[in-house]
């Protein structure tokens, strides 16, 4: 944990480590803030600073010694448990307000939308279950003040344990079962949800079609052995591996090129990735090469429906052919995707406008935009079906390039306007990078 935080030690800082608290405290301000692109950055901000301040109240009681001691209240451990309990909302609110769709709850329930689920419960008018989210979250804040670990009696035959009625376990064991409990009373909210409790959203769906129609294939071999194949940067790996985790499959690096191969081979994956794709490919050549699969397993192939600004197709293609440039020499930027097929970009140029041309480095067809309208119409689309690949990153800079250039910063000179040039040199820096 030290490493990974480049700190030190718990002993270093300070006369036999006393100032080892204020170090972490200092570290935390100082460190890059990230803030999620649709995230509510008044909210996102506000979650950490309330933690904070519950979690030094807490200060306030606690005894350093005879008579050592900020306040001296009679129900000290009371107030503990109060103030440490309502610190928990500010991690409620944080994560709220990231509007993340990858937050989880719990090891056990991998998909479920803590965005979505938390919405509902806070605004449920039910004063029972606004009861049963405060009593979780003191209930849960308070077996993390003893120590984080918690002595609690078990039965014998717990595999988790080796002597039982003696015995500690971490506290995310501890709360599980409430955990489950407060699962079970709000069943019949995430049952409503219209992509299941262990399904994958249709957005994701939509992505995952697009990547498979850039940078995809499917495949049966010879002896009737199926595959699927996506190929992407070396920089994406963590794309490719959200895909394995839901089908499983294998991530390799390509022989002699800077890239990743996922292969999925697995029956049961497999069948499971086609019918969740099933009905959103586009590509012609890749709806071939579904048809053939879908022939041998006995399954209808769907055709997909007229392309539409709210469908998550575009950000699984962009993450595979799209590209975002920039001219240095005007400032000029544009936004592209490459298909072998007009038809598959030409309802991408009736939505968001741009032309399509033929590309012949790549004997291709190329839609392209860079008209300052059209391409601001397009950001709007990927803050709701974000890209997953590392061109987000080069995505989220584009509204800082129109400030610079909005102010002259690219065409500045260093002798006359040094910050507004060397602003102008640090855009540019990260642009190549691919950095934020």
């Amino acid at each position: 944990m030290a490493s990974m935080q480049r700190r030190l030690g718990p002993n270093i800082v300070g006369y036999y480590g006393l100032l080892q608290a204020f170090a972490d405290a200092l570290k935390l301000l100082l460190k890059e803030y990230v803030s999620p692109t649709q995230a509510n950055l008044g909210l996102f901000f506000l979650g950490p600073v309330i933690t904070l301040i519950f979690s030094l109240l807490g200060y306030l009681v606690i005894p350093y010694g005879p008579g050592l001691s900020l306040n001296d209240l009679n129900l000290g451990i009371l107030y503990m448990l109060a103030v440490s309990s309502l610190s928990t909302y500010g991690i409620l609110l944080a994560g709220w307000s990231a509007n993340s769709k990858y937050a989880f709850l719990g090891s056990k329930w991998p998909n479920i939308d803590v965005n979505l689920y938390v919405k509902q419960t806070v605004s449920e008018k039910s004063s029972k279950q606004k009861i049963w989210l405060t009593l979780l979250g003191t209930l849960c804040v308070t077996l993390k003040i003893w120590g984080s670990k918690v002595k609690i009696l078990v039965m014998k035959d717990n595999s988790q344990v080796t002597k039982a009625f003696n015995s500690w376990v971490g506290t995310s064991e501890a709360i599980r079962l409430l955990s489950k409990i407060f699962y079970i009373k709000n069943l019949n909210f995430l049952a409503k949800k219209p992509e299941g409790f262990f399904g994958m959203s249709k957005k994701w769906k939509q992505w995952l079609a697009g990547l498979i129609d850039g940078d995809g294939s499917f495949h049966i071999t010879k002896k009737g052995y199926v595959s699927l194949e996506i190929t992407m940067d070396i920089r994406d790996e963590h794309a490719l591996y959200q895909i394995k985790n839901i089908y499983g499959g294998s991530v390799k690096l390509v022989t002699g090129k800077r890239g990743l191969r996922y292969r999925l081979r697995h029956k049961e994956g497999f069948l499971a990735l086609v019918k969740d794709v099933n009905g959103e490919i586009r590509n012609s050549v890749r709806l071939m090469q579904l048809n053939k699969i879908c022939l041998k397993y006995n399954i209808a192939l769907i055709y997909p429906e007229k392309f539409t600004s709210e469908n998550g197709w575009l950000s699984g293609i962009f993450d595979a052919l799209g590209t975002i440039t920039l001219n240095k020499c005007n400032g000029q930027l544009a936004i592209a995707l490459t298909q072998k097929s007009r038809e598959v970009l030409q309802p991408l140029r009736d939505i968001y406008g741009g032309s399509i041309c033929i590309d012949k480095t790549n004997n291709s067809f190329k839609w392209s935009i860079s008209n300052d309208s059209f391409i601001l119409n397009l950001l709007e689309y990927f803050k709701e079906f974000p890209l997953r690949s590392h061109k987000k990153n080069r995505l989220h800079l584009i509204r800082r390039w129109y400030i610079l250039t909005h102010i002259g910063a690219h065409k500045a000179l260093l002798e006359s306007e040094p910050l507004l040039s060397k602003s102008w040199r640090y855009f540019l820096e990260k642009w190549d990078k691919y950095e934020i």
